[in-house]
């Protein structure tokens, strides 16, 4: 784990992009999570044979209630049509065997600020995984067969066809039958050969980082273009300007023991006394106006 600045991790992720090192990004809002995909957060999954159910019988159940409604068709019977299948799914909320992953640092820490609540943190640090993902495939053997009982952590880079999404997010994923891939990666480094890095970077930074980020683009309209992201996008602006320009503190009537002879009325300071006493002189000089009596117009 190394604690950075948000400065810090773009001169690193800087250094990654001059000298054209091939290194895939994951953001998370929370440094205390495990990389585990969404799948294998649930107990339907934790064996083999678990997986060769979700596989044969879970997905082609799926498959049909997405197809009615997309219109689109995929095989799952090829690795390819597989692959595109389970990265549509991933993208849309059902919980899948792989893990997103991103070729952008920045989109990276968009997800892994985005879910900070800015006004209650319940994580001190992000986290930001970098994974050499050029050594690992070179230096590892990947494979996509669902019934290899090996443990295995593989690259996907499905076809983006149909899945804007992933366009959009410049993503790819892990495919594992493990549960907890940190560790598996951790248990095939050396001291020589270092594949993943984590990176974490304070939450209440995020003020910061997302403006920035906005300012290059990287918003949930580009990201996942919806009205959804539309309304986020412009709660996150709200948030950013409340944030850059908290309202003044308005004295109430409460405050008034650190200030006894001022309090707030409408948003302006009155002296006390003249508001809560009443004052007879004041109502008796106060001007009623006359009554004038109606009169009947006539012609």
């Amino acid at each position: 784990m190394n604690l950075i600045s948000w400065e810090q991790y773009k001169a690193l992720v800087g250094e990654h992009i001059r000298t054209r090192r091939n290194m895939v990004y994951r953001g998370q809002r929370n440094a205390t999570w495990s990389l585990t995909s969404a799948l294998h957060r649930t107990p339907f999954v934790r064996n083999v044979g678990d997986m060769l159910v979700y596989i044969n019988q879970v997905l082609p159940q799926v498959q049909e209630a997405v197809e009615a409604w997309t219109g689109k068709s995929w095989d799952l019977s090829s690795e390819l049509g597989l692959a595109e299948f389970l990265a549509f799914l991933q993208h849309n909320g059902f919980p899948t065997p792989i893990l997103d992953w991103s070729s952008s640092p920045f989109i990276a820490a968009y997800f892994a600020f985005e879910g900070v609540d800015s006004f209650s943190v319940q994580s001190e640090n992000v986290a930001i995984y970098c994974f050499d993902e050029e050594a690992w495939v070179r230096d590892k053997p990947q494979s996509k067969d669902v019934a290899d009982e090996r443990p295995n952590v593989s690259m996907l880079r499905p076809r983006i066809i149909g899945n804007h999404k992933l366009a959009a997010q410049q993503g790819c994923f892990t495919w594992s039958n493990v549960v907890d891939i940190e560790a598996h990666i951790r248990a095939n480094e050396t001291d020589a050969t270092k594949y993943l890095t984590k990176y974490e970077i304070p939450s209440e930074l995020r003020p910061v980082v997302m403006r920035e980020l906005s300012l290059m683009g990287i918003s949930a309209i580009q990201l996942m273009p919806s009205v959804e992201a539309v309304c986020k996008k412009a709660f996150e602006d709200m948030v950013a300007r409340h944030l850059q320009n908290p309202p003044k503190k308005i004295l109430s009537y409460e405050d008034s023991s650190r200030e006894p002879n001022r309090f707030a009325v409408r948003g302006k300071f009155q002296d006390k006394q003249s508001v809560l006493s009443f004052n007879p002189q004041r109502m008796a000089s106060a001007q009623t106006p006359s009554a004038t009596p109606y009169k009947r117009k006539t012609s």
